[in-house]
């Protein structure tokens, strides 16, 4: 009697975890596509953009731990600050790390973060991983609302999109290489100066 009452705890136990694990994955999925639709209410302002990576780093330093991750700072940047909104630009680099993260071998994950000017007015931001890279088929639709490269219930394919929305309203781009086995490379190229049209706001 006692095994059987053990077993059907355990299972009981097995049950809420599933269901706080759906849970879970509903509100992350309800919380992305809020901000995925939510405009911008702050203004930009003069940001640094070394304080905003190390801010992310801190932000998902659960993640880097548990897959065993190390993070090299390569700031090259002369000019070390962006037009944005540090909330925002903070939130782009953490899906950046979260996934390289994801991407590269438990124990042995190299992350770099580099930065470099690129010319008065542009900044480059590189996040540099040796995953397992993405294939050229699927690095053309990486982008794209709800595509997803993750397994069932691990991904809402929102990530990357968000992450594209919330460069391009920083008057940014964002473009990726990726080499199968070797790792990827996205490079966000963010302005150091104002939008002449916001000068009278």
């Amino acid at each position: 009697k006692k095994g059987i009452a053990s077993g059907a705890a355990s299972a009981d136990v097995e049950k809420l975890r599933r269901i706080v694990e759906s849970a879970d994955r509903v509100l992350k999925f309800t919380r992305d596509l809020v901000t995925y639709a939510r405009p911008a209410t702050e203004h930009p302002i003069p940001v640094c953009i070394h304080e905003i990576l190390d801010q992310a780093v801190s932000f998902c330093e659960h993640v880097i731990e548990d897959t065993g991750a190390v993070v090299f700072k390569n700031y090259g940047a002369a000019s070390t600050h962006v037009i944005g909104v540090k909330g925002q630009l903070v939130q782009v680099f953490v899906n950046l790390i979260t996934n390289a993260c994801h991407a590269m071998p438990l124990g042995a994950g190299r992350l770099t973060l580099e930065t470099l000017s690129a010319g008065d007015e542009r900044l480059v931001v590189r996040v540099v991983d040796n995953g397992r890279g993405i294939p050229e088929d699927n690095q053309a639709r990486i982008f794209e609302p709800f595509f997803t490269t993750k397994g069932e219930g691990k991904g809402t394919g929102l990530g990357l999109s968000i992450v594209k929305n919330l460069v391009e309203q920083h008057r940014g781009t964002i473009g990726i290489t990726s080499e199968i086995g070797a790792g990827t490379v996205f490079e966000v190229n963010l302005a150091c100066r104002p939008d002449p049209q916001d000068s009278g706001a």
